[in-house]
């Protein structure tokens, strides 16, 4: 998140000084559509360097610079250190490097300051392990939140877009609003939609993140890559590697499938199943169910014996507990298990 707002500061600031590149306006405008509350940022730039580019307004823009720098310290005086004051008038060629400094200054407090009063009124929904939740947004649309999970949202929308944020999984029926896109934020991707049904699998240390999209279109933004706009159909699933550098994951492109279907279950989707509290898994590693069993159970699983966790399942878990579920698991291919106390021995 961090790299996204220096790379919209660094834009913005080449943009308002007409020396940004087409490609260049592009990603701008990409982040700007992944992000909507950026564009009061860009209002309030613009009105800072006409003030400034006016130089009988000299006064008039120091002034706004301290009420703004002001405003930033009674939100949150620890955010942010202290800021030297405007300059005064110098000659023009340094004056113009001054600026584009003090613009950039700026830019940097208006986001810490919009940032702030953003996620402070946000509410949080989070599911411990083992817990899963059902939650009605302001706008009618509703959210199933699935175990070890977070979603923020506002008490109430904006009036030009909806904006939430997730870490974990959760599945969505968004309310229709032609007038106010949905747009669900994690660290790797962002997805704007209207109104449609899909799912989102965004967990901290996975291999990869899943958005399954079940009806209607959404339009996919990744972290990684903001100039690039990936369009879902119904029925389709997009996987993004998970990788610790932007720069890796632009070499690793994301893959669009087909969701994972479980015939045996009446074609149930195996990515949706845990909305009905069923756990569906088709040729799946050990390693990959264990992660999951860790947040339907509750519990921690550790492998003794690493073979096993190349080992294949089929199956599917409705109201089994943890030991008829490993015990199920023993059925199919040979191995042993101990607990102690929270904790799962696969050896």
């Amino acid at each position: 998140m961090l790299m996204q707002t220096d790379r919209y500061i660094w834009l913005l600031s080449k943009k308002l000084s007409g020396d940004i590149s087409a490609e260049e306006l592009q990603e701008l405008e990409a982040i700007m559509k992944a992000d909507p509350s950026l564009t009061k940022g860009q209002e309030l730039m613009q009105k800072f360097w006409k003030n400034k580019e006016d130089a009988d307004d000299h006064a008039l823009t120091a002034r706004a610079f301290d009420r703004l720098v002001s405003q930033m310290k009674q939100t949150d005086e620890n955010n942010w250190p202290d800021t030297a004051p405007f300059p005064k008038r110098r000659p023009l060629s340094l004056y113009l490097k001054v600026a584009a400094a003090v613009l950039v200054l700026v830019a940097s407090a208006w986001l810490i300051y919009f940032t702030t009063l953003k996620t402070s009124d946000l509410r949080s929904a989070r599911n411990q392990r083992g817990t899963r939740s059902l939650i009605k947004l302001p706008d009618g649309t509703t959210v199933w939140l699935n175990a070890d999970s977070e979603l923020k949202y506002p008490p109430r929308f904006s009036e030009n877009s909806r904006d939430v944020y997730l870490s974990g999984e959760a599945y969505f029926d968004v309310a229709k609003d032609a007038s106010r896109p949905f747009v669900v934020h994690t660290d790797r991707m962002n997805v704007n939609v209207l109104g449609t049904i899909f799912n989102i699998k965004s967990y901290p240390g996975d291999g990869a993140y899943e958005a399954t999209l079940i009806s209607g279109e959404v339009e996919v933004v990744l972290a990684s890559q903001p100039g690039k706009k990936i369009r879902l159909k119904p029925s389709e699933k997009l996987i993004v590697p998970a990788k610790d550098s932007s720069a890796i994951a632009q070499l690793t492109p994301p893959v669009i499938s087909a969701p994972t279907y479980y015939p045996l279950e009446d074609s149930a989707i195996i990515e949706t199943a845990w909305v009905d509290n069923k756990m569906l898994f088709r040729d799946e590693t050990f390693a990959s169910l264990a992660t999951r069993m860790e947040r339907w159970y509750n519990v921690t699983i550790r492998f003794e014996n690493k073979s096993v966790e190349e080992l294949r399942f089929s199956g599917i878990f409705k109201k089994e507990t943890l030991n008829q579920a490993l015990q199920a698991l023993q059925l199919t291919e040979s191995f042993n298990y101990r607990q102690e106390e929270d904790t799962i021995i696969i050896y």
